[in-house]
């Protein structure tokens, strides 16, 4: 094997774009040859002090000096600035800074991979194409691996030598079709042209370029015959899908990182602004901001044909999916799409409409934004009797950019339409009347019919502010009692084995805070300061961590309560013997001014008040079943959820603590212990009932002192709560749970204070269900998108035939000239 050596000077390093290949500005090797030849091999050279270096190793070699380039073919492998590119052929063009990799073409670097049947990249023009393009992009670590001043990664690039050129499953017939709900009708699902050498590709003439023409005269004979059939078994598919198991699906150790929630609520009596229970155990009343990414982390995309044009990307079709594993329950096709990487490294997608493919018979309408500089609109709908009379409709503007920081400000102007046909409103105070007064129904002015709502992020150095602001009026006049608003700044802090802590700052207005049989409370405001931090202890034979992100377990909705069925998933333990799950302690200090409702009489209120709150919480695993074996079936266990199911049995328990004291001389003391079973039955992986999980929890809670307010008033001083969930067929499950005070000496007692049924069609990337609570009257629709993280490539998951180029004819394949 020959080797071919460039290097220059860190100033003329080519600064390429985001996932492009730059190339070298100078080479050391010798020019005259006309051809490529074999090469006396050349020591490569290790990156030095001020030299940055590409290294290029081949089978043959050469410089063709009247074409000014450097030719190599045969085991290509080219080396740059952490990349590793592989590839059958490779032109480097020294004049024009530009370079034609073909063949089966493999590009890695940390956590991105990249294949295609030929990459070509001009420096100097910016631009470049692809054709037959798979790969899966992390976002988490996109921007870092894609920094020109990252040192080569030796690792990595010694292992990418090994990545195998991996085809997309070949179709057994022609066409596959799905049924498309909207409009109702029969379409053909997509299909993509094969790689290099891949089954389906042989016998399909391939369109060349004009200097491939020309240049088959001037090199000799076979420099550009196709890539030989790559020796794979060919992985069939049929109309009626086919099974993982019958494809090498190139992947290992997936694990269920987080889910991105959507949804439509309907009837939800005024839900913006809800918060959990969960959220008065540090004192402050205030609501906590969702922490957890709005993105999901990696993704799998596949295009026939890929255009670079500097930092964007454009293809006439493109397909995403976040399923690991092919082939994908969920998947996206879309058209006409432009993706770009913004200043925070994420990756932003546009598109001018597309569908969404589930089980690869469902299709169904996706609606994304027509060009890069401009949103489409982006309704939302929803229905909110207590601050907006009904129903309205929102349009989401696009957010407006805050600093150099990466800051943001989200806008979503509302007609309020049922208020406006009414011509009037229910949801205000009288003139003059105090904020505690009940609603009364007047006629609207114009002002009336709108609404809107703010959500800000703003980083600060070291700080970050998050605001919440909702205006179910534009009228002056009824502002005041058509406002709310929540606001913190916060700042982490790094405190000796209290683990991850923070210090905030927050001011409210109007929050609305859930006090079991209570119901919702509102506060007039609070603002004022508190601290506080959470930390896990692993025990001595501790569960591995499950790394879903589960938070504090409420059944006060349905997502949370669905989060508490899943939470003690054994599946990655063997042992029979019990054990304790790891120890969680969160801690609180708050102090702030306080105005709201007395308990007693309904009267407004101004109290300060000072909190201090603990929780620890473990569980401890009384049996545990076998895991499915996943050595002859990756996707064992995981065809209806997204981490695999061991059945178990565990008791889970722990204590909190509250000391509250207010301006008046009053305080609220209490210390709750709470605790239960879980018992989880099958493996969720049989058609019927093959998977159930039953829960239950009774809390008890000794009070000392009262608090003057309503919205963190100790009323549920003994509750139990259940929650079951069954497989009915394949992905159907129902799910339920409530909560009930059994406090004899309560006047709640026997009351409901949370009750939730859900029908849910579940599967491994995605979820749907609807859903209804009796209690609160919430109903509506949730989507939830399951995000994975996992080793190896995958298998491309757009499906293959030996005419796709035919199929292709919507989105032709289109070659730049040389």
């Amino acid at each position: 094997m020959g080797s071919l050596v460039a290097v220059l000077p860190s100033a003329q390093v080519w600064a390429a774009p985001k996932m492009a290949i730059p190339m070298p500005g100078s080479a050391n090797t010798s020019q005259g040859s006309t051809s490529p030849s074999k090469q006396p091999a050349t020591e490569p050279i290790t990156p030095g002090q001020g030299q940055g270096f590409v290294n290029i190793r081949a089978d043959k070699q050469g410089f063709d000096g009247q074409l000014n380039r450097y030719v190599a073919t045969g085991k290509v492998r080219l080396q740059f600035n952490g990349w590793t590119l592989l590839a059958d052929r490779l032109e480097v063009e020294e004049k024009s800074r530009s370079f034609y990799a073909t063949g089966q073409v493999r590009l890695r670097k940390g956590d991105q991979y990249l294949q295609a049947s030929s990459i070509r990249y001009s420096y100097w023009e910016g631009i470049g194409e692809l054709e037959d393009v798979y790969g899966v992009i992390d976002q988490d670590t996109l921007k870092a691996d894609t920094s020109l001043s990252e040192a080569p990664d030796t690792a990595r690039t010694t292992a990418a030598a090994d990545i195998p050129f991996v085809c997309p499953p070949l179709q057994a017939t022609g066409k596959s079709t799905a049924i498309s709900l909207i409009p109702p009708s029969r379409v053909n699902l997509p299909v993509m042209a094969a790689g290099a050498g891949c089954p389906g590709s042989q016998g399909v003439a391939r369109p060349k370029r004009m200097q491939e023409a020309l240049e088959q005269v001037a090199f000799k004979q076979g420099a550009y015959e196709e890539p030989a059939l790559i020796n794979q078994k060919a992985e069939t598919n049929s109309s009626e899908g086919y099974a993982g198991n019958e494809i090498n699906q190139r992947v290992r150790n997936v694990q269920y990182q987080r889910s991105f929630n959507t949804g439509i609520k309907v009837n939800f009596s005024g839900l913006i602004g809800y918060t959990t229970p969960s959220s008065l155990g540090g004192g402050s009343g205030s609501r906590s901001f969702d922490k957890s990414k709005d993105l999901i982390r990696r993704i799998r995309f596949q295009s026939s044909n890929l255009r670079i044009s500097k930092q964007v990307w454009t293809s006439r079709q493109m397909a995403f999916t976040n399923d690991p594993f092919t082939p994908a329950r969920s998947w996206t096709m879309a058209r006409n799409v432009t993706a770009a990487m913004a200043a925070d490294g994420s990756t932003k997608i546009w598109a001018r409409n597309g569908n969404i493919i589930l089980e690869n018979k469902l299709s169904l309408p996706a609606v994304f934004s027509t060009t890069l500089n401009q949103q489409k609109p982006s309704y939302a709908f929803g229905v909110d009797n207590q601050d907006r009379d009904g129903f309205f409709v929102g349009y989401n503007v696009k957010p407006i950019q805050l600093g150099s920081g990466g800051g943001t400000l989200k806008l979503q102007p509302q007609l309020l339409l049922e208020r406006a046909i009414s011509g009037q409103n229910s949801s205000f105070v009288a003139k003059g009347a105090s904020l505690a007064s009940p609603t009364v129904t007047k006629s609207n002015t114009a002002a009336d019919d709108f609404g809107l709502i703010a959500i800000t992020n703003l980083p600060i150095k070291r700080f970050n502010f998050n605001s919440f602001v909702s205006l179910s009026t534009l009228n002056p006049e009824n502002i005041p009692s058509g406002t709310r608003s929540v606001n913190r700044i916060s700042t982490p802090l790094k405190l000796p084995l209290l683990g991850s802590s923070s210090a905030s700052a927050y001011g409210n207005y109007r929050e609305r805070i859930y006090n079991g049989s209570l119901g919702q409370q509102t506060l007039v405001y609070s603002y004022g300061l508190e601290i506080g931090g959470s930390n896990v202890l692993q025990t001595q034979r501790s569960q591995p961590l499950a790394l879903k992100e589960t938070g504090d377990i409420s059944f006060a909705n349905p997502a949370v309560a669905s989060a508490e069925l899943e939470k003690n998933d054994f599946s990655k333990s063997t042992s029979a013997s019990p054990f304790f799950q790891p120890i969680n302690f969160s801690w609180n200090l708050s102090s702030g001014n306080f105005q709201a409702t007395l308990f007693d009489t309904g009267a407004l209120a101004t109290l300060w008040r000072t909190t201090a709150s603990g929780t620890v919480s473990s569980g401890f695993s009384i049996w545990k079943g076998k895991a499915l074996s996943t050595k002859t079936n990756p996707i064992a266990g995981l065809n209806y959820s997204a981490t695999a199911i061991t059945p178990g049995l565990s008791v889970d328990f722990g204590a909190s603590g509250l000391a509250a004291n207010y301006g008046d001389g009053s305080n609220q003391n209490t210390i709750t212990f709470f605790g239960g079973p879980s018992l989880t039955l099958g493996h969720f992986e049989k058609p019927f009932f093959d998977y159930t999980r039953l829960s239950a929890s009774i809390s008890g809670t000794f009070l000392g002192g009262i608090s003057p307010f309503g919205f963190d008033r100790s009323v549920d001083n003994r509750t139990i709560s259940f929650a079951a969930s069954q497989q009915i067929y394949g992905p159907l499950v129902v799910e339920g749970g409530a909560t009930y005070n059994i406090d004899p000496n309560s006047i709640y007692y026997g009351n409901n204070s949370y009750s939730y049924i859900e029908v849910k069609w579940q599967r491994r990337s995605y979820e749907l269900g609807v859903y209804y609570s009796p209690y609160d009257g919430i109903g509506g629709i949730r989507v939830k998108l399951n995000d994975f993280d996992f080793d190896g490539t995958g298998v491309p998951f757009v499906p293959t035939a030996p005419s796709a180029r035919k199929f292709d004819a919507s989105m032709p394949i289109q070659r730049r000239s040389s």
